[in-house]
């Protein structure tokens, strides 16, 4: 990939045969058979001039609507619980921790 984006092999997923690059913090790019199929944003993921990063639950609903489904509560670490908010028709899966959200995943549509 170009723009500054580096592959992380350690990241490589074996199962999804996903391979990984990354430019800072902001921003992880999942790739696979040399297509993207998965952008995970952590800050500044940004819709329609409205920041996602931060927003809560409620806020979220007013700009996206309700999500068609809420995932279980997972442990990201000892001390990090995030709940997914899905958005199967846009292709969004929304990650929230303490009524955040800390990160937004756009998925390739198949």
């Amino acid at each position: 990939m170009s723009d500054g984006y580096v592959e992380w092999p350690d990241e490589y997923d074996s199962y999804t045969n996903w391979r990984v690059f990354k430019r800072g913090v902001e921003m992880d790019v999942y790739v696979k058979d040399d297509s993207v199929v998965c952008v995970a944003c952590f800050e500044g993921c940004t819709l329609d001039g409205v920041c996602l990063i931060d927003m809560s639950p409620s806020e979220l609903v007013v700009i996206l609507g309700c999500p068609d489904e809420i995932g279980e509560a997972v442990w990201v670490s000892e001390d990090r619980r995030q709940v997914p908010y899905e958005y199967f028709s846009l292709g969004l899966q929304i990650w929230f921790e303490a009524d955040k959200v800390v990160s937004v995943f756009c998925n390739a549509t198949y």
